[in-house]
């Protein structure tokens, strides 16, 4: 008795006292700002237009452009693409989290790196409005120094870089240091309550080597959030791998308030493209067990999912209904993404909550 007393004891003194939110008690309702401070052409082709098909990133968007007419054109989309009425309506609708995409060069931009600055003030500022408005922030380090899985949402779209350079490594760190810095401030630590280390790494092509540099960037990414903030939930993405290789967060009593990130879509690869729309519906509860046993582990919150499916169904309300019900069996939600350039309803909550297809207020119970 005497050593689980004083093991407790250590535990208390370690850990913060209470939580800004109560993860495990309440499901996450959230929602993704995506294409905003990290562009996707596909979402926001509009801040493209009159580009060269090639031109497909940011990265590419800046440097063809150069440093001035690019940044008048991500002001422009900066200062319209979120405003604080999505907030307030997102709030009113019954989400409470927001989750705001990153790029590293919110931070941190080289010499000879095309980036345009000032995204940082943005996210600020849709903080405050979140703040203002009673809704929680998860702040997303959603592109690496490299590229951390060679797609347009990282950045810069081509090859894998991130794994193989130490630089990268550790100005992602110093990234999510200063992130973890910025939240701790009294005025952001009862709202900033997730900081989350990277998002969707891609292992395959180098499977062994990556997965290892991985867990070694996410133990220091851990442990430079935990050197300036011991109140913000540190959220991992799950590499697209069997959720059981992270469970060590939990196991290993170096970590704390750690959540694991899993996106769970209905549109990409084959094992989708046949199915009927009834068939769409009954997909997520393959989810349950395998989320509620990660979820008796760490938090575990599905961190993207959409409304989309190869062939367009038309029952996305229920499709919404029963996703909502298996996520929020474990520790809940974040809904890809709150717009869409294109009005693809199924990829947009401003739709979806229009449309009725979303109700985070009202009793999404799934039929499994």
């Amino acid at each position: 008795m005497g050593r689980i007393t004083l093991a407790l004891s250590l535990i208390a003194c370690l850990a913060p006292l209470a939580f800004s939110w109560p993860y495990g008690e309440q499901p996450v309702r959230g929602v993704n700002l995506g294409g905003w401070l990290v562009l996707e052409k596909w979402m926001t082709p509009n801040v493209f237009s009159g580009l060269p098909d090639n031109i497909n990133d940011e990265y590419k968007l800046t440097q063809y452009l150069g440093y001035s007419e690019a940044e008048q054109r991500l002001r422009s989309h900066w200062d319209t693409w979120v405003t604080e009425a999505d907030i307030i309506q997102f709030k009113n609708a019954g989400l409470n989290h927001v989750r705001i995409p990153l790029g590293y060069w919110a931070f941190d931009i080289k010499s000879g790196e095309p980036w345009v600055s000032g995204s940082w003030d943005y996210a600020v500022k849709a903080a405050g409005w979140c703040r203002t408005h009673g809704l929680q922030v998860m702040m997303d380090l959603h592109g690496a120094p490299g590229s951390q899985n060679g797609n347009d949402h990282s950045g810069q779209s081509g090859s894998i870089g991130f794994y193989y350079n130490d630089e990268n490594l550790s100005r992602s760190v110093n990234v999510v240091r200063q992130i973890a810095r910025w939240a701790n401030a009294s005025e952001w630590r009862n709202t900033v309550s997730i900081i989350q280390t990277l998002n969707e790494p891609i292992l395959w092509d180098d499977y062994d080597y990556r997965l290892g540099r991985l867990k070694d960037y996410y133990g220091m990414a851990y442990d430079a959030v935990r050197a300036e903030n011991d109140l913000a939930v540190v959220a991992v993405h799950d590499a697209f791998i069997d959720l059981t290789n992270w469970y060590y967060f939990r196991d290993d009593p170096h970590y704390w308030w750690v959540m694991l990130d899993t996106h769970l879509y209905q549109v990409f690869g084959d094992e989708y493209q046949d199915l009927t729309c009834e068939q769409h519906e009954a997909i997520a509860c393959r989810y349950r067990d395998r989320l509620g046993e990660a979820n008796n582990k760490l938090w575990t919150v599905v961190g993207e999912w959409s409304l989309a499916t190869p062939r367009g169904c038309n029952n996305q309300g229920n499709l919404a209904r029963q996703q909502i019900g298996v996520y929020e069996s474990a520790s809940g939600w974040f809904f890809w993404s709150h717009n869409n350039g294109q009005n693809w309803a199924e990829w947009s909550m401003k739709h979806s909550l229009n449309n009725g297809w979303i109700r985070p207020s009202e009793n999404n119970v799934a039929y499994c």
